[in-house]
């Protein structure tokens, strides 16, 4: 078990892009693809859009996640966002999602926000995660649910992928 006092967080270094794009690459997208997306995630970092959390022990990355200034989702639009938080398959179910949720919280406290907000997905996968965001405080919204940041409408069909969330929030 990886004990929590011998992780560390950081913010992201231009080092971190590729090793976090090899080594957290998922099943359905490419290394290259993962490069960009890590790419851009240092440069709206350098740019206070983004502040990508990199949790780690012993100079290997467990984990990751970011608070998002400007959300995609509407109803964030004045409060910051945890976004694609990650964390390697053998170090679950240790805390460190939530430490990594509670570090990205203080930070956004430290900003002067006063409520955060997080998103969900709704299949089984994201089972874990539903529990871990009411435990930690977060409540729904009252929003209903997305699919790719838009309301979703009654009666229409939508793909149960990444894209269709739930979100909540939090005081901070």
């Amino acid at each position: 078990m990886t004990s929590l006092l011998e992780v560390q967080i950081r913010q992201m270094t231009a080092a971190d892009v590729k090793n976090i794009a090899h080594h957290f690459c998922p099943p359905w997208s490419t290394t290259n693809k993962m490069t960009q997306l890590m790419q851009t995630f240092y440069e709206e970092q350098k740019n206070n859009i983004r502040t990508v959390g990199i949790l780690e022990k012993d100079k290997e990355i467990l984990g990751y996640g970011t608070l998002l200034r400007k959300s995609q989702y509407p109803y964030f639009s004045k409060i910051p966002e945890i976004s694609t938080l990650w964390i390697d398959d053998k170090y679950r179910r240790h805390g460190l999602a939530t430490r990594l949720i509670l570090w990205l919280e203080e930070l956004a406290r430290s900003e002067g926000y006063k409520q955060i907000g997080i998103a969900v997905g709704l299949y089984q996968d994201y089972g874990p995660a539903q529990k871990l965001y009411s435990k930690l405080g977060y409540a729904l919204d009252g929003n209903g649910i997305t699919y790719k940041y838009k309301l979703v409408t009654p009666g229409e069909k939508y793909p149960v992928d990444d894209d269709l969330l739930l979100w909540l929030v939090k005081p901070l």
